[in-house]
């Protein structure tokens, strides 16, 4: 009886262990498995975080490229079925840029710092100086949308290219060198200048320390096609980071001028004022004045403004 006994205990016990041994095995299966799922989405070439792509894209020196999207976008499930799953489309973005998706539905900062109207839409940005290099609106597919990144990814590897070796040229002679290029029978010219917003005045000073501070052109940031220079690594940090807390509401324009006759027609950094923090340039002290007397009627102006509809010519 007692041998009975002690061979049923050791047929459970062992029955017991075979379980045990069982779901530990399916435990560990299961914890590869997560590990695997966890390597893929790290591996992935989207970022999240806006702020520290722009950073990683200045760090590694390579193109941002932006992604706007909402999830209840039709387009944009689209071109994550049809686009963003190729093996094409991850290369080239994988290699060639630092990619961030961004949710329109939670950064309406940035929708609005971008003008984008449209959804999907990729805006493809220098991450050493700001400047747009493409924006495209509305759903591509795949060949369309890698000839739109490619061309993107050659100007701003040939901008920077190009700046290396004028200051190469320069380096070796003490002489100017000529603002274009003599060819044969042809005159190929460089880049337009840029717009200098606020006359070469760090916008940063200005709004935190009410202080004209010159800006340097070796920390220049491009917003809405006008380059700001600002004083310090700090400064073009902060401003890059926020652009519309420090730039010139309304690019600068009199929004006076623009009140009364809808043109925009840039001010005058002599005749500024701020409003609720909120830096206003006047052509004429007398436009100022204007303002003073009735800030509420002139700041709930909404322009979409660009750099190129501005005019710059003196008024009298």
């Amino acid at each position: 009886m007692s041998q009975t006994n002690v061979s049923r205990y050791s047929n459970a016990d062992s029955e017991w262990w075979r379980l045990v041994i069982l779901l530990m095995g399916l435990a560990f299966a299961l914890l590869l498995m997560g590990t695997n799922v966890k390597g893929a989405e790290s591996s992935s070439f989207w970022r999240s975080d806006y702020k520290a792509a722009l950073q990683e894209a200045e760090e590694k020196k390579l193109p941002l490229l932006v992604h706007f999207y909402a999830d209840w976008c039709g387009p944009c499930q689209r071109m994550e079925r049809e686009v963003f799953s190729t093996t094409s489309v991850k290369d080239l973005l994988d290699r060639k840029f630092v990619a961030v998706k961004v949710n329109s539905d939670h950064r309406q900062d940035l929708v609005q710092r971008f003008g984008v109207e449209t959804l999907p839409s990729d805006v493809i940005v220098d991450s050493l100086n700001g400047r747009v290099l493409e924006l495209h609106a509305g759903y591509q597919d795949r060949s369309a949308y890698v000839a739109t990144a490619s061309k993107a990814e050659a100007n701003f590897v040939k901008a920077h290219a190009g700046d290396l070796v004028v200051t190469k040229s320069l380096s070796n002679s003490n002489e100017t060198q000529p603002a274009v290029a003599i060819k044969t029978d042809q005159i190929e010219l460089g880049e337009p200048k840029p717009v200098i917003g606020l006359d070469g005045f760090s916008p940063v000073s200005l709004t935190k320390k009410r202080q004209w501070n010159r800006g340097s052109p070796r920390l220049a940031w491009d917003y809405k096609d006008v380059t700001y220079y600002l004083t310090s690594r700090e400064e073009l940090i902060e401003f890059r980071n926020n652009p519309e807390t420090y730039a010139p509401k309304l690019l600068g324009c009199d929004p006076v001028i623009l009140w009364e006759s809808d043109k925009a027609v840039a001010g005058d950094i002599r005749f500024g004022a701020f409003f609720d923090d909120e830096l206003f340039l006047f052509k004429s002290d007398e436009r100022r004045r204007q303002f003073k007397a009735n800030p509420e009627k002139f700041i709930r102006l909404q322009h979409a403004l660009k750099a190129d509809q501005i005019e710059r010519t003196v008024m009298r």
